[in-house]
Protein backbone atom coordinates (compact mmCIF):
# COMPACT_ATOMS: atom_id res chain seq x y z
CA UNK A 1 0.00 0.00 0.00
CA UNK A 2 2.82 2.39 1.07
CA UNK A 3 4.36 1.59 -2.60
CA UNK A 4 1.14 3.04 -3.90
CA UNK A 5 0.67 5.84 -2.23
CA UNK A 6 3.89 7.14 -3.74
CA UNK A 7 3.72 8.71 -7.14
CA UNK A 8 6.23 11.55 -7.78
CA UNK A 9 9.83 10.86 -8.35
CA UNK A 10 12.20 13.20 -8.92
CA UNK A 11 16.14 14.12 -8.74
CA UNK A 12 17.29 17.20 -6.45
CA UNK A 13 20.43 18.94 -5.27
CA UNK A 14 20.97 19.58 -1.87
CA UNK A 15 24.12 21.53 -0.42
CA UNK A 16 27.34 20.12 1.53
CA UNK A 17 29.60 22.32 2.81
CA UNK A 18 33.36 20.63 1.66
CA UNK A 19 36.04 23.53 2.30
CA UNK A 20 36.66 25.96 4.68
CA UNK A 21 37.26 29.44 4.83
CA UNK A 22 41.01 28.88 5.74
CA UNK A 23 41.48 26.24 2.78
CA UNK A 24 39.50 28.62 0.14
CA UNK A 25 41.75 31.63 0.95
CA UNK A 26 44.74 29.62 0.78
CA UNK A 27 44.04 28.22 -2.26
CA UNK A 28 43.66 31.58 -4.33
CA UNK A 29 46.47 33.22 -2.56
CA UNK A 30 48.34 30.11 -3.62
CA UNK A 31 46.83 30.69 -7.50
CA UNK A 32 48.03 34.43 -7.75
CA UNK A 33 51.23 34.24 -5.87
CA UNK A 34 52.24 31.13 -8.46
CA UNK A 35 50.83 33.44 -11.64
CA UNK A 36 53.04 36.41 -10.09
CA UNK A 37 56.34 34.75 -9.11
CA UNK A 38 55.88 32.52 -13.24
CA UNK A 39 55.64 36.54 -14.61
CA UNK A 40 58.47 37.76 -12.56
CA UNK A 41 60.59 34.42 -12.87
CA UNK A 42 60.43 34.67 -16.57
CA UNK A 43 61.94 37.69 -16.36
CA UNK A 44 64.88 37.37 -14.18
CA UNK A 45 65.54 34.56 -16.26
CA UNK A 46 65.98 36.20 -19.16
CA UNK A 47 65.20 40.19 -18.55
CA UNK A 48 64.14 41.80 -21.70
CA UNK A 49 65.63 45.37 -19.78
CA UNK A 50 69.16 46.39 -18.98
CA UNK A 51 70.59 47.77 -15.92
CA UNK A 52 71.11 50.76 -18.13
CA UNK A 53 67.93 50.93 -19.53
CA UNK A 54 66.18 55.18 -19.16
CA UNK A 55 62.96 53.67 -18.32
CA UNK A 56 64.06 52.64 -14.89
CA UNK A 57 67.98 51.84 -14.03
CA UNK A 58 67.23 49.32 -11.24
CA UNK A 59 64.24 47.77 -12.59
CA UNK A 60 66.06 43.77 -12.65
CA UNK A 61 66.15 44.53 -8.80
CA UNK A 62 62.96 45.28 -8.46
CA UNK A 63 62.05 42.01 -10.65
CA UNK A 64 63.95 40.20 -8.40
CA UNK A 65 62.78 41.60 -5.20
CA UNK A 66 59.30 40.99 -5.78
CA UNK A 67 59.73 37.24 -7.28
CA UNK A 68 61.76 36.83 -3.30
CA UNK A 69 58.30 37.97 -1.64
CA UNK A 70 55.93 36.19 -3.95
CA UNK A 71 58.40 33.26 -3.12
CA UNK A 72 58.51 33.66 0.66
CA UNK A 73 54.49 34.02 0.76
CA UNK A 74 54.54 30.84 -1.29
CA UNK A 75 56.34 29.08 1.76
CA UNK A 76 54.34 30.46 4.01
CA UNK A 77 50.96 29.63 2.52
CA UNK A 78 52.69 26.15 1.79
CA UNK A 79 53.68 25.25 5.60
CA UNK A 80 50.03 26.03 6.58
CA UNK A 81 48.46 24.63 3.99
CA UNK A 82 50.20 21.45 5.13
CA UNK A 83 49.25 21.76 8.65
CA UNK A 84 45.22 22.40 7.73
CA UNK A 85 45.81 18.88 5.95
CA UNK A 86 46.20 17.47 9.44
CA UNK A 87 45.10 19.23 12.04
CA UNK A 88 42.40 22.12 9.95
CA UNK A 89 38.64 22.16 9.93
CA UNK A 90 38.63 19.56 6.43
CA UNK A 91 41.18 17.27 7.75
CA UNK A 92 39.05 14.70 8.46
CA UNK A 93 37.07 14.63 5.04
CA UNK A 94 40.16 14.84 3.08
CA UNK A 95 42.55 12.15 5.44
CA UNK A 96 39.91 10.07 4.39
CA UNK A 97 40.50 10.46 1.03
CA UNK A 98 44.09 8.26 1.60
CA UNK A 99 41.45 5.33 1.79
CA UNK A 100 40.64 5.59 -1.87
CA UNK A 101 44.19 6.79 -2.90
CA UNK A 102 45.47 2.66 -1.68
CA UNK A 103 42.67 0.97 -2.97
CA UNK A 104 42.85 -0.66 -6.43
CA UNK A 105 38.62 -0.89 -6.33
CA UNK A 106 38.47 2.83 -6.24
CA UNK A 107 41.39 3.64 -9.08
CA UNK A 108 39.43 1.64 -11.35
CA UNK A 109 35.81 3.25 -10.75
CA UNK A 110 37.02 6.39 -10.75
CA UNK A 111 39.04 5.86 -14.40
CA UNK A 112 35.95 3.87 -15.50
CA UNK A 113 33.63 7.22 -14.82
CA UNK A 114 36.11 9.07 -16.91
CA UNK A 115 35.43 6.75 -19.88
CA UNK A 116 31.61 7.28 -18.85
CA UNK A 117 31.25 4.26 -17.52
CA UNK A 118 29.40 4.36 -14.35
CA UNK A 119 29.62 7.35 -11.44
CA UNK A 120 32.18 8.58 -9.29
CA UNK A 121 32.39 6.97 -5.61
CA UNK A 122 34.45 8.53 -3.14
CA UNK A 123 34.75 8.67 0.73
CA UNK A 124 36.63 11.46 1.40
CA UNK A 125 37.24 14.91 -0.81
CA UNK A 126 39.21 13.57 -3.25
CA UNK A 127 39.60 10.48 -5.79
CA UNK A 128 42.29 8.39 -6.28
CA UNK A 129 44.08 10.79 -9.62
CA UNK A 130 42.90 13.96 -8.17
CA UNK A 131 44.52 13.12 -4.69
CA UNK A 132 47.48 11.73 -6.42
CA UNK A 133 47.73 15.26 -8.37
CA UNK A 134 47.26 17.46 -5.73
CA UNK A 135 49.93 15.27 -3.53
CA UNK A 136 52.68 16.04 -6.78
CA UNK A 137 51.88 19.81 -7.16
CA UNK A 138 52.82 19.63 -3.20
CA UNK A 139 55.75 18.14 -3.84
CA UNK A 140 56.68 20.75 -6.68
CA UNK A 141 55.90 23.43 -4.09
CA UNK A 142 58.62 22.02 -1.54
CA UNK A 143 61.05 21.55 -4.03
CA UNK A 144 60.72 25.11 -5.87
CA UNK A 145 60.69 26.52 -2.17
CA UNK A 146 63.90 24.44 -1.35
CA UNK A 147 65.32 25.54 -4.92
CA UNK A 148 64.40 28.92 -4.61
CA UNK A 149 65.96 29.23 -0.99
CA UNK A 150 68.99 28.23 -2.49
CA UNK A 151 69.16 30.68 -5.34
CA UNK A 152 67.96 33.30 -2.28
CA UNK A 153 71.12 32.42 0.36
CA UNK A 154 73.42 33.13 -2.43
CA UNK A 155 71.96 36.93 -2.69
CA UNK A 156 70.93 37.61 0.70
CA UNK A 157 73.52 36.69 2.99
CA UNK A 158 72.42 38.91 6.10
CA UNK A 159 69.32 38.42 8.25
CA UNK A 160 67.00 35.12 7.04
CA UNK A 161 69.43 34.30 4.38
CA UNK A 162 72.57 34.34 7.07
CA UNK A 163 70.62 31.97 8.96
CA UNK A 164 69.94 29.25 5.94
CA UNK A 165 73.36 29.77 4.55
CA UNK A 166 74.53 26.29 6.05
CA UNK A 167 71.76 24.17 5.58
CA UNK A 168 70.87 24.89 2.23
CA UNK A 169 74.45 24.73 1.15
CA UNK A 170 74.32 21.37 2.01
CA UNK A 171 70.99 20.83 0.50
CA UNK A 172 72.64 22.58 -2.71
CA UNK A 173 75.41 20.18 -2.44
CA UNK A 174 72.86 16.68 -2.57
CA UNK A 175 71.15 18.40 -5.13
CA UNK A 176 74.27 18.54 -7.48
CA UNK A 177 75.25 21.80 -7.16
CA UNK A 178 74.22 25.56 -8.00
CA UNK A 179 73.50 24.84 -12.21
CA UNK A 180 71.44 21.90 -10.96
CA UNK A 181 69.60 23.82 -8.38
CA UNK A 182 68.51 26.59 -10.97
CA UNK A 183 67.37 23.81 -14.00
CA UNK A 184 65.54 22.07 -11.36
CA UNK A 185 63.77 25.47 -10.06
CA UNK A 186 63.06 25.86 -13.80
CA UNK A 187 61.17 22.40 -14.15
CA UNK A 188 58.99 22.77 -11.35
CA UNK A 189 57.99 25.96 -12.75
CA UNK A 190 56.60 24.24 -16.21
CA UNK A 191 55.38 21.70 -13.85
CA UNK A 192 52.86 24.31 -12.60
CA UNK A 193 52.54 25.46 -16.31
CA UNK A 194 51.56 22.31 -17.29
CA UNK A 195 49.27 21.69 -14.09
CA UNK A 196 47.23 24.67 -14.21
CA UNK A 197 45.22 24.65 -17.68
CA UNK A 198 44.71 20.91 -17.39
CA UNK A 199 43.65 21.69 -13.87
CA UNK A 200 40.95 24.43 -15.01
CA UNK A 201 39.54 21.83 -17.71
CA UNK A 202 39.45 19.06 -15.19
CA UNK A 203 37.50 21.33 -12.76
CA UNK A 204 34.95 22.58 -15.91
CA UNK A 205 34.58 19.15 -17.36
CA UNK A 206 33.96 17.71 -14.05
CA UNK A 207 31.14 20.28 -13.19
CA UNK A 208 29.46 18.79 -16.40
CA UNK A 209 30.51 15.21 -16.41
CA UNK A 210 29.33 14.74 -13.16
CA UNK A 211 26.95 17.20 -12.91
CA UNK A 212 27.97 19.05 -9.42
CA UNK A 213 29.51 22.17 -8.26
CA UNK A 214 32.94 21.84 -9.12
CA UNK A 215 33.08 25.32 -10.92
CA UNK A 216 32.55 27.69 -7.81
CA UNK A 217 32.97 25.16 -4.77
CA UNK A 218 36.08 27.18 -4.15
CA UNK A 219 34.52 31.00 -3.40
CA UNK A 220 31.29 29.25 -1.33
CA UNK A 221 32.42 26.08 -0.47
CA UNK A 222 29.83 23.81 -0.63
CA UNK A 223 29.39 21.84 -3.38
CA UNK A 224 25.28 20.23 -4.51
CA UNK A 225 24.80 16.61 -4.29
CA UNK A 226 22.12 14.74 -6.44
CA UNK A 227 19.18 12.98 -4.39
CA UNK A 228 16.58 11.32 -5.98
CA UNK A 229 13.19 12.18 -3.65
CA UNK A 230 10.34 9.44 -2.93
CA UNK A 231 7.18 11.64 -2.02
CA UNK A 232 4.08 10.69 -0.68
CA UNK A 233 0.64 12.36 -2.32
CA UNK A 234 0.66 14.83 0.52
CA UNK A 235 4.27 16.33 -0.91
CA UNK A 236 5.54 14.87 2.67
CA UNK A 237 9.41 13.24 1.72
CA UNK A 238 9.63 9.79 2.44
CA UNK A 239 12.90 8.78 1.81
CA UNK A 240 16.26 10.74 0.15
CA UNK A 241 18.89 8.45 -1.59
CA UNK A 242 22.29 10.40 -2.46
CA UNK A 243 23.46 9.12 -5.79
CA UNK A 244 26.15 12.38 -5.84
CA UNK A 245 29.52 11.09 -7.71
CA UNK A 246 31.17 13.38 -4.90
CA UNK A 247 29.43 12.25 -1.67
CA UNK A 248 31.16 14.00 1.58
Amino acid sequence: MEERRMKERKWAYYPGFVYSAANRLLHWLRAIVITGLTVTGFYIASPFHSHGSSHHPLIYGEWVSWHTALGLILISAGIVRIYLFFFGKDSKRELRSLEDEFSLTSWIIQLKSYFFIGELQKKGIYGPLQFFSYFMIMVFTVVTSISGLILYVHVYHQGLGGVLYEPMKAIEYWMGGLSTVRLIHHITMWGFLIFIPIHVYMVIWSAIRFKHNALDVMFTGYDYHMIKERRRESGKIMEREEISPNPQ
